[in-house]
């Protein structure tokens, strides 16, 4: 399912932010740029960043994605083409992505995917596919 959704995920826009705001602490995995917030911790970035090299999400091809948590819920945002979050192939896509992220990197925590503008600001929420 992961190759799946990466291949189909060839759309994902590369970002091009200079002065919007502060995105966090920047990392890069693979051509993936990967920022996190002051809530989330350095080794949670690493974890979340090592499983989307091994996924093949970071494939080289330049992507933007940010880590944020509130409370229990880790907030997964990643660039998306505009209209891609109105796609319902793509919802389910986006659902079960969360549900990978959720069991692989974070213990089972509830993860929602953010399909965001190149401003990385919200278009749509995904909670992960309930298994």
């Amino acid at each position: 399912m992961i190759k799946h959704f990466n291949h189909t995920l060839l759309v994902l826009a590369t970002l091009f932010i200079v002065a919007c705001g502060d995105l966090g602490t920047e990392k890069n995995y693979n051509g993936t740029q990967l920022f996190y917030t002051a809530d989330v911790t350095e080794a949670e970035a690493d974890k979340l960043g090592e499983f989307l090299v091994t996924s093949e999400f970071a494939n080289g091809e330049a992507k933007t994605v940010q880590l944020a948590k509130t409370g229990g819920t880790y907030a997964f945002k990643m660039v998306v083409k505009k209209g891609l979050e109105q796609d319902q192939e793509y919802a389910q896509l986006f659902k079960t992505f969360a549900s990978d992220i959720s069991k692989n990197v974070f213990n089972g925590a509830q993860v929602d995917l953010h399909a965001c503008d190149e401003n990385l600001e919200t278009l749509r929420v995904f909670p992960m596919a309930m298994e």
